[in-house]
């Protein structure tokens, strides 16, 4: 804000959010979102809508290379990923310099778009194609044949949980024999595989020990089922199972003996996790987010499963 002529201090929380109002105003034609405006009063900007992450930008007068740079030191996140419609919208307009109401006026268009079961394309030829074309109707066509909406995306993330949660019930079956698990015991049972402590114990201690972007919509039980059943989960929650589950996975079948070993290990795990993650359309491992730092600081150590797990009992003290 002080680049764009506005005097102000960090602390100065009244005189941006006027500002930001006026600037959504102004430049996007509507009202700022109350996320927004929880973000500009300190809350730690959340990328479940990541809309609103964009619009933000635009409100600020960024171009294409100040937004990746704000992506990633403020959202924490790899922006532009381009599996995602909304991405792609948003990277086509500010690599091209087009006015807000086109980003409306494109996203709108996708919302009618069918999903596209084999929209496989590879996020490098998809980037490579959008920077290529400088023309509206052309880029809206591409764009419904090559990337995701957010429906498409959950669908495609719920499904490869549920494969990869049967694969972890598989585990404690085959350990766990004498006991009659319910449905919801062996959900119960899965976050304790997961995360070393069960959902009915306080979690509080656990949060006031981790940075609040780590323990943020961590999966529980009650979560978990959601997923399953098909009911509503939000972004964060659907990327950070997903990624729990394949450590939880890959290192149960794994064995760290060396620091050779444990590197290719870590090396082929973040590669089969970012796959996965790309695979539907969801932004792969930043290292400057603290949930993906820690899970790869955990995935480098000579006994993965049970490093994460104390990590999440007592924290790095």
């Amino acid at each position: 804000l002080t680049q764009l002529g506005l005097p102000c201090q960090p602390n100065d929380t009244e005189i941006m959010l006027a500002e930001i109002k006026r600037r959504f105003k102004q430049f996007l034609g509507k009202s700022c979102p109350r996320a927004v405006l929880n973000w500009i009063r300190g809350r730690n900007p959340g990328v479940t809508n990541r809309r609103n992450n964009y619009d933000l930008c635009f409100a600020l007068e960024m171009d294409e290379q100040q937004t990746a740079l704000f992506f990633q030191k403020h959202y924490l996140t790899l922006p532009f990923y381009v599996k995602s419609k909304v991405d792609a919208v948003f990277l086509y307009c500010l690599h091209y310099h087009k006015p807000y109401q086109t980003a409306v006026k494109l996203l709108e268009e996708s919302s009618d778009f069918v999903n596209q079961e084999n929209a496989h394309t590879a996020t490098s030829q998809i980037r490579s194609i959008i920077l290529q074309t400088d023309d509206d109707a052309v880029f809206s066509r591409y764009l419904s044949a090559h990337c995701y909406g957010n429906e498409q995306q959950f669908q495609l993330a719920r499904k490869i949980i549920k494969l990869e949660i049967e694969h972890v019930k598989k585990h404690i079956i085959k350990f766990d024999t004498e006991s009659q698990l319910t449905a919801d015991r062996l959900n119960s049972a899965t976050i304790f595989e997961l995360l070393g402590y069960h959902y009915q114990r306080s979690e509080k201690a656990i949060e006031k020990k981790l940075p609040k972007r780590f323990t943020e919509s961590l999966p529980n039980d009650v979560t978990l089922g959601k997923i399953i059943h098909d009911e509503e989960a939000s972004y964060e929650l659907l990327r950070k199972t997903m990624m729990l589950l394949r450590f939880y996975n890959f290192y149960s079948e794994t064995v760290n003996p060396d620091h050779q070993t444990t590197n290719e290990n870590l090396m082929d795990f973040h590669a089969e996790l970012d796959e996965m993650l790309f695979s539907c359309g969801f932004a792969q491992t930043y290292l400057r987010h603290p949930f993906d730092c820690l899970l790869l600081y955990c995935a480098n150590s000579y006994d993965p499963i049970t490093t994460l797990h104390t990590v999440m009992e007592y924290g790095r003290n």
